[in-house]
């Protein structure tokens, strides 16, 4: 068995025991900081937004841009929701 595999193991076995958890308030700040980065990030695109509407065709990759950004957003969204239910499934 590779070490990696016997470290896997391991680490299942004490997470199926309850032994192994993210202290709260780490998650905590996790799910604070990954939120606020929506919101940094829904605030940029709003402002490529207006830019891509004010300068037109000067801005010819600006739809692409904001598209990136909106994406970026969702993902991190995701991520935010999936580390809560780690934490509600802590608890």
């Amino acid at each position: 068995m590779s070490d990696d595999a016997f470290i896997n193991e391991v680490m299942d076995g004490l997470k199926e025991k309850g032994f192994l958890m993210i202290p709260d308030e780490f998650i905590e700040q996790l799910i604070i900081t990954l939120h606020a980065n929506v919101t940094a990030i829904n605030t940029m695109t709003k402002i490529a937004e207006i830019e891509t509407q004010m300068l037109g065709s000067l801005l010819p990759k600006g739809s692409r841009q904001i598209e990136s950004l909106k994406t970026l957003s969702t993902r991190i969204a995701e991520i935010a929701f999936n580390v809560e239910g780690l934490r509600d499934e802590q608890r």
